[in-house]
């Protein structure tokens, strides 16, 4: 997997809706994908960084699976649910230095 995902453009997909509840989601679910198709989710506090309109960064804090299918396939959704509000974000994710780096291409609402 190549560092592409961490380039970020300036494809707007983090709306300010979106952001606020990615900000006020209580926790986040990051789902990845290996190679042979399992899926692996888990659950974290909150996203470490919010950067453009389309990059969220979260901390690497164990996530041995999760860095595992990012190395595969890069393929990463995030959950974020706040209220009766919430949204599925799909993209691509690398891992650079101890951050995940996730750019968001697809959006959708949950709720």
């Amino acid at each position: 997997m190549n560092n592409e995902c961490c380039n970020t453009n300036n494809q707007v997909v983090l709306t300010p809706e979106v952001k606020k509840i990615i900000t006020e989601s209580p926790f986040l679910a990051l789902a990845t994908i290996s190679k042979a198709g399992q899926p692996h989710l888990i659950v974290v506090g909150k996203a470490k960084e919010i950067k453009d309109d389309n990059c969220l960064v979260f901390g690497v804090y164990k996530m041995n699976k999760t860095q595992k299918n990012i190395a595969e396939t890069g393929i990463m959704q995030v959950a974020a649910a706040s209220g009766k509000s919430g949204y599925r974000l799909t993209g691509k994710a690398c891992i650079k230095e101890s951050d995940v780096i996730f750019l968001a291409e697809k959006v959708e609402s949950l709720l």
